[in-house]
C-alpha cells in the first residue's frame, strides 16, 4: 500500500467517524414539525453524506491508489506541521470564544488569529480585516439568512451585533 493510500484511508476513517458523531447528534433532534421536511432532515442528510463520501475515499484508496510521483508531494511529508497545529488551535480558540462571547466576537478573533498564523503582520490589516470580516459574517448569516445570534455564556454582546443586524 502506498503512502498516499494510507493517508487517504486515514482521511476516510476521520470523515466517517465525524459523520457518525454528527449522525448520532442529529438523530437526537426532535423531529416534531408541521412541515414536510422536519428540523433534523438536513443534519441527518449531511451526516449520511459525510459517511458516504468517506466510504468513497476509502474505496478509492484501497482499489486505485495514486501514482508514486504524485504521492511524493502528498500528505504530511513536506507539510508545515506547526502551521497545521496552529490552525487546529485557532479553531479550538474560536470555539471557546464562540461559547463565551458569541458569534461575532469569535469570528473577529478567529479571523485575526488565522491571518497571524498565515504570516500577515501588518497591524492595520490585523486590526481592520477581522473587524470587517466579523461585520460581513454577521450581516450575511444573521441578517440575510436569519440565523439565530446566540448569546455568549459569559458575556452577552448581542447589543453590538444588533447594530449590524437589528432584527436578530
Amino acid at each position: 500500500m502506498t503512502y498516499r493510500s494510507r493517508i487517504d484511508l486515514g482521511v476516510a476513517a476521520t470523515v466517517i467517524a465525524i459523520g457518525a458523531v454528527f449522525a448520532v447528534e442529529a438523530w437526537r433532534i426532535d423531529p416534531a414539525s408541521y412541515e414536510a421536511v422536519g428540523p433534523r432532515s438536513v443534519p441527518v442528510f449531511l451526516a449520511v453524506l459525510m459517511i458516504a463520501l468517506g466510504a468513497i475515499i476509502a474505496i478509492g484508496a484501497v482499489a486505485g491508489g495514486a501514482p508514486e510521483e504524485e504521492a511524493e508531494s502528498f500528505g504530511f511529508r513536506n507539510s508545515d506541521v506547526r502551521r497545521v497545529l496552529s490552525v487546529i488551535a485557532v479553531g479550538a480558540i474560536c470555539t471557546a470564544i464562540f461559547w463565551a462571547a458569541g458569534y461575532m466576537v469569535a469570528m473577529i478573533v478567529g479571523t485575526g488569529l488565522m491571518l497571524w498564523v498565515f504570516g500577515v503582520r501588518r497591524p492595520i490589516i490585523l486590526l481592520l480585516l477581522p473587524i470587517l470580516a466579523g461585520i460581513v459574517y454577521q450581516f450575511v448569516f444573521m441578517g440575510l439568512m436569519g440565523l439565530l445570534d446566540p448569546r455568549g455564556e459569559l458575556v452577552d454582546l448581542r447589543w453590538l451585533s444588533r447594530l449590524i443586524t437589528p432584527g436578530s
